[in-house]
């Protein structure tokens, strides 16, 4: 995934306060499943030791724009 494509700060920063105004936008679904699924996948492979670069870190990180978005 190019780094264009994902989601920046100020971007997670505006989900953000989406989530705590209970105001959430069209697409929001989409990025709090793809963090959730992130978030699973990297606690596993760490706990099986397969984290081994910094890189590869850095690209399970990334998240993608939604396909589908209001703004």
């Amino acid at each position: 995934m190019k780094k264009k494509d994902c989601l920046t700060l100020e971007e997670f920063a505006v989900l953000r306060e989406r989530i705590k105004a209970q105001s959430l936008k069209k697409g929001d679904a989409q990025i709090l499943e793809a963090v959730i699924q992130k978030t699973l996948l990297i606690q596993q492979q760490y706990l099986e030791g397969k984290l081994t670069s910094r890189k590869q870190l850095e690209r399970l990180l990334g998240i993608a724009r939604p396909k589908e978005s209001d703004d």
